[in-house]
């Protein structure tokens, strides 16, 4: 007997999510698979770029022998944290005129984003790295630190954007600094150079970003005799899980707000 309102609430929420997934898929890639196909090529054709830009400067990767997997493994798992974090963060915005229905939550918003986002990441990632084991010999590839470093950095992007959900609401200042802040974090977060060649003291601070360790963690998949013993994962796992607990946390606090217009 139990049971069956807590049967009734799942189908509920699995009702709202799915019409949310599907409104998601329409209002960001339009009604055509192409729109669909050009967020799958969008990152596909940058990496694409910026490899052709960077092996023309430096012939010789600092791992492997491909400039080209080199940087696809690095920026594949810094793109699943940013599009993670850019997504989930503007989800509630998106989605506001929903919120006048009681029966949806900015809660609801933010789990169909990330169940969109998981599936549009694989897609880019099967694209990517399917398309490049034609082009690169692959030694040997290990899908568990693969996975376990992309269920990381989903985490943690989803967390930081549910957070920012309600920190860009409170303030639009802090939306322009956190845009501010936030730019860099490409350029020192491994995806051109490893962590294990930068000198003292420098390294022990880039070791304060989590998508350093990710990131390393991410290429240990692909290159069998790379260690990377700098990955700390009691660090990006505990950071990880507080960063999605503490932003849900935030989103449930600020629900009566959220719903308000800015």
């Amino acid at each position: 007997m139990h049971s069956e309102p807590l049967r009734q609430g799942l189908k509920r929420q699995f009702a709202i999510t799915f019409a949310l997934i599907v409104r998601e898929m329409t209002t960001r890639y339009g009604n055509k698979f192409g729109g669909y196909m050009w967020a799958v090529l969008d990152p596909v054709l940058y990496i694409a770029i910026m490899t052709m830009v960077f092996s023309a400067i430096a012939h010789v990767p600092p791992l492997g022998r491909s400039f080209t997997l080199f940087f696809a493994t690095g920026y594949a798992a810094f793109y699943m944290y940013r599009s993670t974090s850019d997504q989930v963060s503007s989800a509630v915005e998106a989605n506001r005129a929903l919120l006048n229905y009681p029966v949806v939550r900015p809660y609801d918003t933010i789990i169909s984003r990330v169940f969109l986002q998981i599936a549009t990441l694989f897609v880019v990632n099967a694209f990517l790295f399917g398309g490049l084991y034609f082009l690169v010999s692959f030694e040997r590839i290990d899908l568990g630190p693969i996975f376990l470093a992309s269920v990381i950095a989903i985490t943690l992007g989803a967390g930081v954007g549910a957070a920012n959900i309600v920190w860009f609401h409170l303030s639009s200042t802090y939306q322009q600094v956190w845009g501010i802040i936030n730019r860099p974090a490409f350029i020192v977060s491994g995806v051109f150079f490893l962590p294990d060649t930068i000198p003292h003291p420098f390294r022990e601070w880039l070791m304060w970003n989590p998508l350093v360790h990710i990131i390393g963690l991410f290429r240990t998949g692909f290159y069998p005799t790379y260690r990377a013993s700098f990955v700390d994962m009691n660090y990006i796992v505990g950071l990880a899980v507080f960063s999605i607990v503490f932003g849900l946390f935030l989103v449930w606090l600020y629900d009566a707000q959220l719903r308000e217009p800015k």
